[in-house]
């Protein structure tokens, strides 16, 4: 731009153009590496000089090292305004680069969880900062925040930041719906007078998307039928990942974290900030708020055993990373594996696992059960019995009054009455009633415990971890050579290589496809689908919003991206191809090195356990001998 402006009366010359949108354009100012310039369009002009004014003169800069606040009012030669100077932000990308995925791989390839739960830290204290300035941003959206290298945040846009001067509102004008509480949602913008209570919801959505790998909390499956697009589901309160479902009737995408895997206070925060009852007031969690939880977080991260990248709430029994990118099949972050022994060291624990020898067999665990002698037939038995003897004498006699009638009195008659009294007698004689089933019982658990028992105390249970232990030895030393193979097939398919790169570097988010906006391809994002690569391989036919017509237009783009590609033979394999193949080897190297680590005290363990067992029969196996023996006396199995 060859027009000269000027700033506190002195000449600006303006440097290279930094960035260009709907309002005006940035500019490097020549011989100054940390201050830029905005000009606004010729349009625009008029409408920011007052509240620009304003801001200069409340020295808003000096409230907040994290804002890219107005620091002086540029005009042009006519003395005409024009816009204003700021401090730069050089070397930062944009929020959304870091929390999706596709786009980290490339522009933070070595952040890890602590990282991004440090760059949620730094959102929410920025924040705090312009509202403790009198500012709401209003505007609230990923496209303004900025994230260094270090995971510093800075917010640029402030000159769209709802300000208050002189009892003038400057408000805040525009919203994007994605970002915009239920309360909000087909609000005028114009007329409206955006709360920190407002900012709020749009800040528990970033950092949401920070912590949960670019997802959106409004996006998901709603289960009452029928598609939800995100804007939707924030005007009814749908927030995809409640533990309320009954009431959200949503459930989040597939290969997401839980939300309780950051803990229970992170967990209830987030509730807060997507529920009706907390858009009274100032009922969501303030910047303030949300810097304390995420504070508190990151003093309960414990690093994974197996990849140093990832980091998790010490509430959890594992690592909810490995297994979402189990479940995915690939790596969310830059794999930092943990290798805690040198070959020579999982020889010797080989060693030691042979040397280890089988239990022998034990022998009859009826030998090893103590004494029951001082059992003795239980009284409810022996009333049973006594009662049996009675029916059965009772019966005797009937039948032998029943002959004296057939012989004497009516012979049909009396055949009758023994007839039943025979059949009386052998019923009576029969009926063991409930310690006959009590005996069946007992029978089947002691037989349970003692094959249990002996499981343990022989060598079956040793014999079977032994083998698992072995095979997991040989996977090991089998790494190697499948690295080798692995290697080599890249270099066979050089091609599709170099075209999934090609296909993974054109991120959809940056893109312009017909009929896909900012809500579409956020929904996407949160089901995994950031690049065109993503496109061509993944089904998107279980996405919510996302019909025939829409999946046409994506594969047209894809298509697109595609036939743009050119193969090129002499460039070498990918280096990040290279490189996961390198780290999935070295994972399953961490996680089987891990295990045999543990293999001789496990395998020790067994044994001691196989040896107590034989001398000392367990309480359980005891028992059910008893209650077995018992069963026998009252059944009469036993005199």
């Amino acid at each position: 731009m060859s027009e000269t402006f000027f700033a506190s009366g002195k000449k600006m010359p303006l440097g290279p153009l930094l960035g260009k949108g709907a309002e005006g354009a940035v500019y490097n100012i020549s011989g100054s590496s940390d201050i830029a310039v905005k000009i606004y369009n010729d349009g625009k002009a008029p409408e920011r000089h007052e509240k620009i004014v304003a801001m200069v003169a409340a020295g808003l800069s000096s409230t907040s090292a994290y804002v890219a606040y107005p620091l002086e009012v540029v005009t042009r030669q006519n003395g005409k305004f024009a816009g204003f100077t700021m401090r730069k932000a050089a070397g930062f990308k944009t929020v959304h680069d870091l929390y999706g995925p596709g786009s980290r791989r490339a522009e933070f390839p070595a952040a890890d969880v602590r990282f991004l739960v440090r760059a949620a830290y730094n959102l929410s204290s920025a924040i705090a900062s312009i509202h403790r300035s009198g500012c709401v941003i209003g505007d609230i959206n990923h496209s303004g925040i900025l994230v260094s290298a270090q995971a510093l945040v800075t917010l640029i846009d402030s000159d769209s930041f709802q300000f208050r001067n002189g009892g003038r509102t400057f408000r805040s004008l525009m919203g994007v719906a994605e970002y915009t509480p239920a309360e909000l949602q087909g609000a005028s913008f114009e007329k409206t007078d955006r709360t920190t209570n407002h900012d709020a919801f749009g800040l528990a959505i970033l950092l949401f998307q920070l912590l949960f790998l670019g997802r959106h909390p409004y996006a998901g499956r709603y289960l009452g039928g029928g598609d939800m697009d995100i804007k939707t589901a924030i005007s009814q309160r749908r927030f995809a990942y409640s533990a309320r479902r009954s009431e959200t009737k949503m459930e989040p995408p597939p290969h997401v974290p839980a939300l309780d895997d950051f803990g229970d206070e992170v967990r209830d925060a987030f509730e807060l900030a997507f529920s009706r009852k907390a858009e009274a007031g100032n009922g969501r969690p303030s910047p303030v708020d949300w810097v304390g939880v995420i504070d508190r977080l990151q003093s309960n991260l414990v690093t994974c055993g197996i990849d140093r990248s990832h980091h998790y709430h010490r509430s959890n029994a594992s690592c909810p990373w490995c297994k979402l990118e189990h479940g995915m099949g690939r790596s969310l972050f830059a794999a930092q594996f943990v290798t805690p022994n040198s070959m020579a060291n999982i020889g010797e624990i080989i060693a030691q696992i042979n040397r280890l020898h089988s239990p022998p067999r034990p022998s009859s665990a009826e030998n090893i059960m103590p004494s029951m002698r001082d059992l003795k037939v239980s009284d409810a038995a022996r009333s049973k019995k006594s009662g049996r003897a009675m029916s059965m004498a009772g019966a005797l006699v009937a039948c032998g009054v029943g002959l004296y009638v057939a012989a004497a009195v009516q012979g049909m008659v009396g055949i009758i009455i023994a007839g039943a009294s025979l059949m009386y007698f052998f019923s009576a004689k029969n009926d063991a009633g409930p310690f006959e089933a009590e005996f069946k019982a007992s029978t089947t658990e002691w037989n349970n415990q003692r094959q249990m028992w002996e499981r343990r105390a022989g060598p079956e249970q040793f014999d079977e971890k032994k083998a698992h232990y072995l095979r997991l030895a040989l996977a090991h030393a089998g790494l190697p050579q499948r690295e080798k193979e692995k290697l080599a097939e890249l270099e066979r398919k050089k091609r599709d290589l170099q075209m999934r790169k090609h296909l993974e570097s054109h991120l959809l988010d940056r893109a312009r496809v017909a009929s896909i906006g900012p809500g579409r391809k956020a929904t996407l994002a949160s089901y995994g689908v950031e690049t065109a690569w993503d496109v061509k391989s993944r089904r998107i036919t279980n996405i919510p919003g996302f019909g025939p017509a829409m999946q046409v237009k994506l594969r047209q783009w894809s298509k697109s991206i595609e036939q743009k590609f050119v193969f090129n033979a002499i460039i070498p394999t990918d280096p990040q191809a290279i490189r996961e193949v390198k780290n999935d080897i070295a994972k399953q190297r961490a996680e089987l090195e891990r295990d045999l680590m543990k293999a001789p005290a496990d395998l020790q363990r067994l044994l001691d356990e196989a040896t107590r067992l034989r001398q000392n029969p367990p309480p359980e196996l005891v028992a059910a001998y008893r209650r077995m023996k018992q069963a026998e006396l009252d059944s009469g199995r036993r005199g």
